[in-house]
């Protein structure tokens, strides 16, 4: 039970909010498009070190890093501390100060009397410590090697990176996705389609401010080149795309039904003694070279919370929905869409989707209808152009992966420090387009 408390504490902690027990909201009435024209990366080299090359894309008024790494997993994580270091301590301690000092004050009665009680008398320093305890038998040490890269590298306490990255490790957050293939999509090319789209914490500077790309060049025999969209001092992924053309989505549920086998009031707590699913998915695009490789992983992983995976591969042209629990491991597509609702999540030819969690009719069935609307012209404009500014999601940010091209569009929340009279959410914004077959074969030249 202890455990079960830490792990829906540090979901409070990190989002903010705990969703209801039915997903009541949805977006605004009417249609809504976005008229900014898609930005090249227009990418400018800032400076480096040994392995690791820091360089700049994105629009004028809202440029981001973007970071290239060598090595194996600890050389990369020792580069990156060095190349990033005032931006991983900024970040790391922004993040830590704001749990410590902000999170409990955010529980409320969002949680019963004796649970916070044991979290106060804890602490959330020991929560954390706890978490990595119980996740480290079934973590790879290849994560704990790019932490302990990045420590060094940075400057910064071992176990105080550690412990911040044991909160996202853990964490859910309101996502959507969707993939669309074949006869959904513009003219039936054939081009398969795949959206993330991160709604999170909005409200923290440093989740605004700090968004980054970090592109991985493992040393490692067998190892794959991959893009993680994130921030400096993560080491797991959220978003994620690599050069076997495997892109992942992933959606926090909230809300399950019975059939995860866990977190529900029929059965047992959600299992928290396992692979972090952030290191599940890191795996995935670090060594896996095809869905069924992908799919196969998370159904021999040792799981833990539930959630939403969707797993795109480019070279097959398919995109899978994936029910994900400490239970459960159940894919699914657009014949066998899940879950099952005729009324709000409608099985669409060719497309695989859902929106902000599992049960979530307001989000999903809007999400449903655009889908229905522009089916056998989806592409990454109308994504952008009409989808996401309609469905409303994607407010941290937001990536459309043209799996068949290796072609990424990615989108970030307004930056704080900008004129407030700008669209505020990755939805909203500029999306800046990303080809990824040069960027995953670059050298380093400096």
């Amino acid at each position: 039970m202890q455990a079960f408390i830490f792990t829906l504490v540090l979901s409070v902690l990190f989002l903010g909010t705990v969703e209801s027990a039915f997903c009541s909201g949805k977006p605004d009435d009417g249609e809504r498009t976005s008229d900014y024209p898609i930005q090249d990366s227009d990418l400018v080299f800032v400076r480096s070190v040994d392995g690791a090359e820091l360089w700049e894309a994105g629009p004028p008024n809202a440029r981001f890093p973007v970071v290239h790494l060598w090595g194996s997993d600890y050389e990369m994580g020792l580069a990156h501390g060095k190349l990033m270091k005032k931006e991983i301590h900024h970040f790391i301690n922004g993040v830590w100060e704001w749990a410590i000092n902000s999170g409990l004050d955010e529980l409320g009665d969002k949680l019963p009397k004796w649970a916070q009680e044991i979290v106060l008398k804890k602490g959330i320093a020991r929560a954390l410590d706890w978490t990595a305890r119980v996740t480290a038998p079934f973590t790879p040490q290849s994560y704990f090697d790019e932490v302990r890269g990045l420590a060094d590298g940075a400057g910064i306490d071992y176990d105080l990176l550690l412990k911040t990255n044991m909160i996202p490790e853990l964490t859910k957050a309101s996502c959507s996705f969707f993939g669309a293939w074949g006869a959904a999509t513009k003219d039936s090319t054939g081009n398969a389609y795949q959206l993330r789209a991160l709604d999170y914490i909005t409200d923290v500077d440093v989740f605004s401010n700090m968004n980054q790309l970090t592109i991985y060049h493992p040393s490692a025999e067998g190892d794959v080149a991959h893009m993680s969209v994130t921030w400096p001092g993560i080491v797991g992924v959220l978003t994620a795309f690599s050069e076997e053309q495997i892109a992942l989505s992933e959606i926090g549920v909230s809300d399950p039904d019975d059939s995860f086998g866990q977190g529900t009031e029929n059965t047992p707590p959600e299992k928290v003694h396992g692979q972090p699913w952030m290191s599940v998915l890191k795996d995935i695009v670090a060594h896996d070279h095809s869905l069924e490789d992908a799919l196969s992983r998370i159904e021999n992983a040792n799981r833990t919370c539930n959630l939403i995976i969707g797993v795109g591969d480019g070279e097959e042209n398919y995109v899978n929905g994936v029910e994900y629990s400490g239970r459960v491991a159940v894919p699914y597509d657009d014949k066998t869409l899940l879950p099952q609702n005729d009324t709000w999540h409608p099985k669409i030819d060719n497309v695989v989707y859902n929106g902000m969690d599992w049960n979530c009719p307001g989000y999903t069935e809007v999400l449903g209808e655009q889908l229905q609307k522009y089916h056998g012209a989806i592409d990454a404009s109308v994504t952008i152009k009409n989808i996401l500014p309609t469905v409303q999601t994607g407010d941290l940010h937001a990536m459309v992966t043209d799996l068949t091209d290796s072609t990424v569009f990615v989108s970030f929340i307004r930056p704080t420090t900008n004129d407030p009279s700008e669209p505020q959410y990755a939805y909203q914004r500029q999306f800046t387009m990303f080809k990824m077959a040069p960027l995953f074969a670059k050298e380093q030249t400096n």
